[in-house]
């Protein structure tokens, strides 16, 4: 997998960096290459994301655990798909495929109001 340069707003995916700076909310998904749970979960991130307008100044970080394993030890993720939400002064997990539409869209109004 090649690193693409963090993009702001709307998915695709792009590569790691190194979690929120000042404001921002850092989405950083954990998957295991293109598992079928993994390619659910970024497709749910996707959709949740164009529907969902309330989450300003975010980007998408996508981790491939089988091509970069010590991310995940250094986030402390041991299960994929795992989404973990950073912003300035604290940080949300959500483990799963993010079919749960509901909790997903919790985590993101959670982050959201982060500062």
């Amino acid at each position: 997998m090649s690193a693409k340069a963090p993009r702001k707003g709307h998915m695709p995916v792009a590569a790691a960096n190194s979690g929120a700076k000042g404001n921002e909310i850092c989405l950083r998904l954990y998957v295991a290459s293109t598992t079928p749970n993994s390619e659910r979960a970024k497709a749910n991130l996707d959709a949740a994301l164009r529907d969902f307008s309330v989450v300003p100044g975010y980007r998408v970080e996508l981790i491939d655990v089988l091509a970069d394993a010590k991310r995940a030890v250094t986030d402390n993720v041991i299960v994929t798909p795992t989404l973990l939400a950073i912003g300035p002064k604290r940080q949300l997990m959500m483990i799963g495929d993010l079919s749960d539409s509901h909790k997903l869209q919790g985590l993101l109004k959670a982050a959201a109001s982060f500062g």
